[in-house]
């Protein structure tokens, strides 16, 4: 049920910031605001789950179970943090995590948990490109000033990034059904978050239990 819960959420916050973004161009004729509304309605959702998934793959047989790039492949722990750079970054670099939590219910992160300590077995090692991120990062490069206003632009992020987490749980579930993540030394339950890097608390995006 959480995972239910988390992807009805981020499903529910797509439609909302979609539906905000439309009001907007309704009142006016900003093309760039409309450029970067368009980049994100025709992008391919498959597609990108399906590279994301590969480059998952690949970066934790070649750095998480490198003991060249892990120094304790045999640390066991609780959660995988993803963090992405914002606005200019379209990949996630992943943090092992000893989460100090005991509840049954799902957790809600705070900015500076005290419960998160960061491990040193996976340190911002890589985690996969986030191709919608990348896009974003790639297209919007000296377009900034070009839309009316700030609160535009970040509602065109927020969109990008919601989108991009909700891909990033299909990636997540794939990654859980085909068992990538059996050779971790991983606790159950198994918490995956993810979050923009100095931007307040990791956003909880799928369980393993």
């Amino acid at each position: 049920m959480k995972n239910k819960t988390i992807i009805e959420r981020l499903k529910e916050t797509e439609i909302q910031l979609g539906k905000k973004v439309t009001e907007s161009l309704k009142l006016t004729d900003n093309k760039t605001q409309l450029e970067f509304y368009n980049l994100w309605k025709e992008h391919d959702s498959n597609k990108n789950i399906e590279s994301m998934f590969n480059d998952l793959k690949a970066n934790i047989n070649n750095y998480w179970l490198n003991d060249k790039y892990n120094n304790d492949l045999k640390k066991e722990f609780n959660m995988l943090y993803f963090e992405h750079g914002g606005l200019y970054g379209g990949a996630f670099d992943t943090f092992a995590i000893d989460f100090n939590y005991s509840s049954i219910e799902s957790p809600i992160f705070k900015t500076m948990d005290e419960r998160l300590n960061y491990l040193e077995n996976i340190s911002c090692l890589p985690g996969c490109i986030i191709p919608l991120l990348s896009d974003l990062t790639r297209e919007i490069q000296g377009k900034e000033n070009d839309f009316d206003d700030w609160e535009d632009l970040m509602d065109i992020y927020n969109l990008f990034e919601t989108a991009a987490f909700i891909e990033s749980y299909q990636t997540f579930l794939r990654a859980h059904h085909e068992n990538i993540f059996s050779k971790l030394n991983f606790k159950k339950p198994f918490y995956l978050a993810v979050g923009e890097h100095d931007a307040g608390a990791p956003k909880l995006l799928y369980v393993i239990e």
